[in-house]
C-alpha cells in the first residue's frame, strides 16, 4: 500500500509540478501585467512600456495560416545565442548594433490575445520584422509568390490570399508585379485579409525600451 501511494505522489508530482511551473504561474503573472509608465529624467522617452500592441485581427490571420509553425517572435538572450547580433534584428539597422537586441520578456506581448512564439525557427525569427520589412507591395509579393524574389525559398505561397482579376485600365495601385506572369491582361490584388496580415507584420516592433534599464544597456554598449 504504502508503494502504491509513493508512486501516485511520484506520478502527481512529475506531471503536476511541470504543470504549476510552465503553466498556472505564467498565466497568473500575465493576468497581473499592466502597462509600465517611463520616466523622462530616467528613461530619455515618455508614455507607457510597451508603447504599441500588433495588428490584432493580422494576427488571427497569420495564426490560422500557420505562419507560427517556421517563424518564432522569441529573441532569446545573448548569452545563450546570437540572436541579438544579428543585422538588422531590432531598430538599429547597422551591420554591427552598437548594443545586441534585448532578449523579449513577457509584458513584450502585452495586450496580445496570443503570444505566437512559435516552434523551429524554419524562417527568420519575426519578432522585430517591423524595423526591417521592406516595402508593402514587397510583402505582398512574397506572400503571394515568394520563389519569384528568392529562388531559393521555401517558404509556401498564399495565393488564396489574393484575388487575380482582368485588368481594366491601368494597374490598380494595390495590385501586385509579379514578373513571368502568364496573362498580361490580368492583375492581383490582395484581399482584406492579406492586407490585415501585411498590417501585422509591420507591427512586429518588441526591442522597446524596458522602464528602467536605459541606463545599463548605455553602460554595456560602452564596454
Amino acid at each position: 500500500m504504502s508503494n502504491f501511494r509513493t508512486f501516485i505522489l511520484g506520478l502527481i508530482t512529475s506531471f503536476g509540478l511541470p504543470w504549476l511551473l510552465l503553466i498556472v504561474i505564467p498565466v497568473i503573472n500575465y493576468q497581473e501585467l499592466s502597462f509600465l509608465p517611463y520616466d523622462k529624467d530616467r528613461d530619455g522617452v515618455e508614455g507607457y512600456y510597451p508603447p504599441a500592441t500588433v495588428h490584432g485581427q493580422g494576427q488571427l490571420i497569420y495564426i490560422r495560416e500557420g505562419c507560427v509553425q517556421c517563424h518564432t517572435q522569441m529573441i532569446r538572450p545573448t548569452q545563450l545565442a546570437l540572436d541579438g547580433w544579428k543585422k538588422g534584428w531590432g531598430q538599429d539597422q547597422e551591420p554591427r548594433p552598437v548594443a545586441p537586441v534585448r532578449s523579449n520578456t513577457l509584458r513584450d506581448y502585452f495586450g496580445e490575445k496570443y503570444a505566437p512564439l512559435g516552434l523551429v525557427r524554419s524562417g527568420p525569427d519575426l519578432a522585430n520584422y517591423g524595423w526591417r520589412a521592406p516595402d508593402r507591395s514587397v510583402i505582398h509579393q512574397m506572400l503571394y509568390a515568394p520563389q519569384s524574389l528568392h529562388d531559393w525559398s521555401n517558404m509556401p505561397a498564399y495565393k488564396h490570399l489574393y484575388k487575380v482579376r482582368k485588368q481594366q485600365g491601368p494597374n490598380s495601385q494595390s495590385a501586385i508585379m509579379v514578373a513571368n506572369r502568364e496573362d498580361a491582361q490580368q492583375e492581383i490584388v490582395p484581399t482584406a485579409e492579406a492586407e490585415a496580415l501585411v498590417d501585422y507584420l509591420l507591427s512586429l516592433k518588441k526591442d522597446y525600451l524596458v522602464p528602467g534599464t536605459a541606463v545599463a544597456t548605455n553602460a554595456s554598449a560602452k564596454k
